[in-house]
């Protein structure tokens, strides 16, 4: 694919999942701020079970929107990755689909770590332990991306290596 067909298919995904997927990540971030900063404080002033269920509540609202918007900005990022590919890999002798491969996993790593921030004043008011638990899978997560990314660059590394 030329810039202008990456371009063009960027476009396309944008108008077809871009409101909806807007739309569902700003109820989350909405629900996150008066949740996170408002909400939760008020109630732990209250106490430990209203603070729990305020939490819960916080909680359940996010991951609702949260999902909602996931398989929308899976499509996003994954015609958004052709463009720094193209910009930052294929320039420097980078095969397209592997430069492709390796800017998709960066930018699913980001995200999952990104959600992972998110998610951690929630987790922590319902117990440190589950924050904990999720933290390993994020880097398990993580680790996994970094694995296929690496093997779809092992091209690129070993003719630096020896180069």
């Amino acid at each position: 694919m030329s810039a202008i067909k990456d371009a063009e298919n960027l476009k396309r995904v944008f108008h077809a999942e871009g409101a909806k997927t807007a739309q569902s990540l700003l109820s989350a971030l909405l629900i996150w701020i008066f949740g996170v900063l408002l909400f939760l404080p008020m109630a732990a002033a209250l106490g430990s079970s209203v603070g729990l269920l305020c939490t819960v509540l916080i909680l359940a609202g996010f991951t609702i929107c949260i999902s909602k918007a996931v398989g929308g900005f899976k499509k996003l990022i994954d015609a958004f990755a052709a463009i720094p590919a193209r910009k930052y890999l294929v320039k420097r002798g980078w095969i397209r689909e592997d430069g492709n491969v390796v800017s998709k996993q960066v930018l699913y790593s980001i995200f999952v770590v990104i959600l992972y921030l998110l998610y951690y004043p929630l987790l922590v008011n319902v117990n440190p332990a589950v924050s904990g638990s999720l933290l390993i899978i994020v880097v398990v997560f993580v680790f996994f991306f970094a694995v296929k990314a690496i093997r779809a660059s092992r091209k690129a590394i070993t003719g630096w290596l020896y180069s």
